[in-house]
């Protein structure tokens, strides 16, 4: 034992993994559980692709129009068919009413929850037997995922290296962020940033991605969760359109709006005035319609990050409830 001199750099002292992406941690966790072609996975009918993507083998249990699992699907699902795992989503950071139940039918036919947290990053209440988050929807990182394996099913040992060509675009990413600031450079953020995101996605970096957890660590705080839901309260008593949750959550505010017609013109019209309003999740990918498009036709997502504070949201209310 050491006592006195220089302070020791801990780069790592948890457990948790660290992945370049939430697609790249979905796959590593499949490759631990997915063994053979029969193996298949049940995931949710509402989803963006880039989870869609990452599996081959699957089936879609439904996600009815309030954002809860259709209970009665899903146990007829499990009862008649053998799957290896299920994914499930805390849309907007709100766990399934019917977790409880959820749990104890996949305990009972030896199914692996995997719980995507990535819009509950604060909770302290997770329920599957491996749990992600994509943390940059909620932290102000470019880029990284959080693997939580509470039971060490996972078994993944990450080596400590780099990969050049990774670390090459994501600092470009890095710089193309920066590039937001400064205002004669505004125009070359974005494509920056899509050039990187589309050239990363073939990357499949495994290893341990010490720059995205020292970004985590540095802007990870949990005071951000009651800002966010201080946001998401002040909207909820004032919008004269309301959440489709009838919760208090702190991811984002998902505004229904009973047009699809009317939701597209009011998402453009705050486009206009600098409001950038997105869809949790456009389905274009969907082209048998398996999915639940009912969602994606009239959410409205508002933005009620860290970022913003009472002032911005008084102008969100009053030029929603204008338009």
């Amino acid at each position: 034992m050491e006592i006195g001199s220089d302070f020791n750099l801990n780069i790592k002292k948890e457990n948790n993994l660290f992945f370049a992406s939430g697609r790249i941690a979905i796959k590593n966790i499949l490759d631990k559980f997915i063994k053979n072609n029969n193996d298949t996975c049940l995931i949710p009918n509402y989803l963006c692709d880039s989870i869609l993507y990452c599996f081959t083998n699957y089936e879609f249990y439904k996600i009815n129009n309030e954002l809860n699992i259709d209970i009665e699907n899903l146990k007829d699902k499990i009862q008649n068919n053998n799957y290896k795992l299920i994914f499930i989503i805390n849309y907007f950071g709100r766990i399934d009413k019917n977790i409880d139940l959820i749990k104890k039918l996949c305990e009972n036919k030896n199914i692996l929850i995997i719980e995507d947290f990535t819009h509950n990053l604060y909770s302290t209440n997770l329920y599957g037997d491996v749990s992600i988050c994509s943390y940059r929807k909620t932290l102000a990182t470019p880029f990284g995922a959080i693997v939580i394996d509470q039971h060490n099913l996972l078994k993944i040992k990450q080596k400590s290296y780099f990969n050049l060509k990774y670390l090459f675009y994501n600092l470009l990413k890095i710089n193309g962020m920066l590039f937001k600031n400064i205002h004669y450079f505004k125009f070359i953020w974005y494509p920056l940033l899509k050039y990187c995101e589309n050239n990363l996605k073939y990357i499949d970096y495994n290893g341990f991605d010490y720059i995205n957890y020292l970004f985590y660590k540095y802007y990870y705080d949990s005071d951000n969760r009651l800002i966010r839901l201080n946001n998401y309260k002040l909207l909820n008593e004032t919008l004269k359109y309301k959440s489709i949750l009838n919760e208090n959550l702190y991811f984002t505010y998902p505004m229904y709006i009973e047009s699809n017609e009317k939701r597209d013109k009011i998402r453009e019209l705050c486009s206009i005035k600098k409001l950038y309003c997105p869809i949790y999740w456009p389905l274009n990918f969907d082209k048998e319609s398996k999915c639940n498009h009912h969602i994606s036709n009239h959410i409205l997502c508002i933005p009620i990050d860290q970022r913003y504070d009472k002032k911005n949201m008084n102008f969100i209310i009053n030029l929603i409830n204008n338009l």
